[in-house]
């Protein structure tokens, strides 16, 4: 997909939306996992994609122990970019 329109997508769904070379480098990083098809890496990341409200938080407080606070905005935002990494790249493996 090309950078233009995932970043149009973002500023459509979220108001505040992540920085752009933030947001290109998480959905290319996503697309280069996706392309591995790792069985269980892939059950795991449609895991997260599925989510509840509830387990979106425990994955907010594990990443905050890592270091990295995101805001429930920015992780709904690198979620969705995750979705659209595994849509892709589905797409491109049924051309």
């Amino acid at each position: 997909m090309k950078q233009e329109r995932i970043f149009r997508l973002l500023e459509a769904l979220y108001g505040d939306t992540i920085k752009k070379e933030s947001a290109l480098k998480s959905y290319t990083n996503f697309l280069e996992i996706c392309s591995d098809e790792d069985k269980t890496t892939m059950e795991y990341l449609l895991h997260v994609v599925n989510m509840t409200t509830r387990e979106r938080l425990r994955l907010r407080n594990s990443i905050a122990e890592r270091g990295y606070e995101l805001t429930p905005n920015e992780l709904n935002q690198y979620i969705f970019l995750l979705l659209l990494a595994i849509h892709d790249h589905i797409e491109s493996n049924l051309q």
